[in-house]
């Protein structure tokens, strides 16, 4: 897919990639990704590290993680967020209210000029961990290039 910029005077290639992602959700807990799908063609290098990490080649990204979860007490909640290079980017995503505030999708956009490295970790939570359901826990990647 390709769209236009500036007055139809830049073209950027736009690509896509759809994840499911899983884990357990104490804090300080890397999240477990797998590949569903990358459209028009592959973009993500590779999953490392027990699959916690999106290998990813030079280019400009928006990521969103969206959480599914089952609890038992309206007490269990997490907090989860992006790390890009090994820091924290962009806006945490919570279930339900964490910390009284409600956020239910953590994004980020952020540039790579050479190859780097995407991960989702669990930074909070209060009381015991709510249980991911995994099949609806999902990741969207957009990717553009110059």
């Amino acid at each position: 897919m390709t769209y236009s910029t500036g007055g139809l005077q830049i073209k950027k290639d736009l690509s896509m990639a759809t994840l499911t992602w899983s884990g357990t959700a104490t804090t300080n807990t890397y999240l477990t990704f797998s590949i569903d799908d990358e459209v028009p063609s592959s973009f993500i290098t590779s999953l490392t590290s027990s699959d916690t990490e999106i290998n990813l080649p030079a280019g400009h990204y928006y990521a969103q993680a969206y959480c599914d979860y089952t609890r038992t007490a309206t007490n269990q909640n997490c907090q989860f967020s992006w790390y890009v290079d090994g820091s924290q980017s962009g806006h945490y995503g919570a279930v339900d209210f964490y910390n009284n505030k409600s956020s239910d999708v953590a994004e980020t956009t952020f540039s790579l000029t050479s190859a780097g490295v995407l991960r989702l970790r669990i930074t909070a939570q209060n009381n015991t961990a709510v249980t991911l359901n995994t099949s609806h826990c999902l990741a969207i990647i957009w990717r553009t290039t110059s």
